[in-house]
């Protein structure tokens, strides 16, 4: 019986290491970082995509691979949309990671005028770190930037030539209301567009606030397309 029993127990041992061996390598090559090849030569007017993580975090590549998502998501509606094949451009690794230069306190703190501006702290502080961190390549004539940075940054995307998300969004998208956050993103990529607040809201426009929320079911309204139409940086793809 004592033989049986230590049989019995090599056997649950063996059993129980064979079990957790695989157990962790399937957990590994689920865990394992998506390969980013950053992006040297940026295709001249597009859409360039960053995830920033602030110095007191690890990236959150469940956030990057939501943001390469979002967009390309987008891309599809906005060609949709516009009914003549023109869509915004999306370079080739669509996302590309950045780790910022402050702690996730900083975005959203008044840092003085020079800085932070008179109004929308966080939005003019994610300008100021930008410009920090590309040097001259940045360059909102010939690129149009969305950046979704992994601290509490407000929705506050002021036109032209940025667009800024942050942590809320970045949850919301992987959420179960994430159709909210992705009509929030294409809003907030058509002011980096140019496009201004309607001067006349509609109940399904998507700048409006009433056809955020109805996304994929909104529209660009005829005036919205036709300032569409005259930027360089939609394109027949």
């Amino acid at each position: 019986m004592r033989t049986v029993l230590a049989g019995v127990a090599i056997l649950f041992l063996i059993g129980s290491f064979v079990l957790f061996n695989s157990c962790s390598k399937e957990h590994g090559s689920e865990s394992q970082p998506p390969v980013i090849t950053p992006t040297v030569n940026p295709i001249p007017y597009s859409v360039l995509v960053y995830l920033v993580t602030p110095t007191d975090k690890k990236i959150d590549y469940n956030y990057y691979n939501v943001a390469k998502t979002t967009l390309q998501k987008l891309q599809g509606w906005y060609r949709t949309q516009m009914g003549n094949n023109k869509t915004f451009v999306l370079n080739p690794v669509v996302v590309d990671t950045l780790t910022g230069l402050h702690e996730s306190s900083w975005y959203n703190d008044n840092h003085g005028p020079d800085i932070s501006g008179s109004v929308v702290y966080a939005y003019n502080n994610v300008k100021y770190e930008m410009k920090q961190l590309l040097g001259s390549k940045f360059d909102t004539s010939l690129y149009t930037y969305f950046v979704y940075v992994s601290a509490n940054v407000p929705d506050e995307t002021i036109p032209r030539g940025l667009a800024v998300e942050g942590l809320n969004n970045l949850e919301g998208l992987m959420g179960t209301s994430s159709n909210f956050f992705i009509g929030m993103d294409g809003h907030a990529l058509a002011h980096a567009l140019g496009l201004p607040e309607p001067v006349v809201e509609t109940s399904n426009g998507i700048m409006s606030a009433a056809g955020i929320s109805k996304y994929p079911n909104c529209v660009l309204e005829p005036v919205t397309k036709d300032s569409l139409n005259a930027s360089p940086f939609l394109k027949v793809q």
